[in-house]
């Protein structure tokens, strides 16, 4: 099994050598359900921590939030990304292309996609979470310290059927990504990450957990939802 998927993984970073942009094994009748309308809204909370500290505040660029069916096609253009074999590729496949959806993000790091029919999809995340630095800020150096590099993070998420609105909380431990040149954080670099990355099976990244998110009202207005029927979405925690 482990020679077979290194194998497949070469196989595709052959096929990718001469493309534009990733056309892998996209099935269109196995997606077809991704592109029919929907009446659902999937709400979502980003959050982050690393070693040092308990709570990270975050900058998630508009174009780096992506939500995907959850698919083969879909989880090998992900792998392909986070294996950081040197480039940043493109999806190639017009198809597969047009059933990805894109969120903004409020200065809360809260998501919000609506008209979704309900199913399994992949949400991936660039996250630039950073910390301020205040002692800087009054020497006149950078306030802003990155510490994570701009890597995909995912996790599976299940539009449920039963509920208007599906709201989760996902939360990104970045203590084994922290970039070196963070002077307060040590790179942690953990033996079986990579392996773990490319590998790329389960329900998420090995360093994220997710959970249900019980939004408040003003939440709910405030991202554009309110008077919707919102029960508690048991998720299943991600990353274990």
């Amino acid at each position: 099994m482990r020679l077979y998927t290194l194998a497949g993984f070469a196989g595709i970073m052959g096929l990718l050598s001469g493309c534009s942009g990733y056309d892998g094994n996209f099935k269109a009748k196995q997606l077809a359900w991704a592109g029919q309308p929907g009446n659902r809204t999937l709400a979502v909370l980003l959050s982050g921590h690393d070693n040092l500290h308990p709570q990270l505040s975050c900058r998630v660029a508009d174009v780096d939030v992506m939500l995907m069916p959850d698919a083969p096609y879909f989880r090998d253009y992900l792998r392909i990304d986070m294996a950081q074999a040197g480039f940043r590729e493109k999806i190639g496949n017009s198809k597969a292309l047009a059933l990805v959806r894109h969120a903004a993000r409020n200065d809360a790091c809260q998501l919000v996609f609506a008209n979704l029919p309900a199913g399994s999809w992949l949400l991936a995340t660039r996250p630039h979470f950073y910390v301020n630095d205040e002692a800087a800020a009054q020497q006149g150096k950078p306030s802003q310290h990155d510490v994570a590099p701009a890597m995909f993070m995912w996790n599976r998420i299940t539009v449920d059927a039963d509920n208007d609105v599906t709201a989760v909380h996902v939360e990104k431990d970045l203590s084994r990504i922290v970039r070196k040149k963070h002077q307060y954080v040590r790179k942690h670099t953990h033996k079986k990450s990579k392996k773990r990355i490319r590998e790329f099976h389960g329900e998420g990244s090995p360093d994220t957990q997710q959970d249900s998110w019980i939004m408040t009202p003003a939440e709910k207005q405030a991202l554009g939802i309110p008077g919707m029927t919102l029960t508690p979405t048991a998720v299943a925690p991600s990353g274990q």
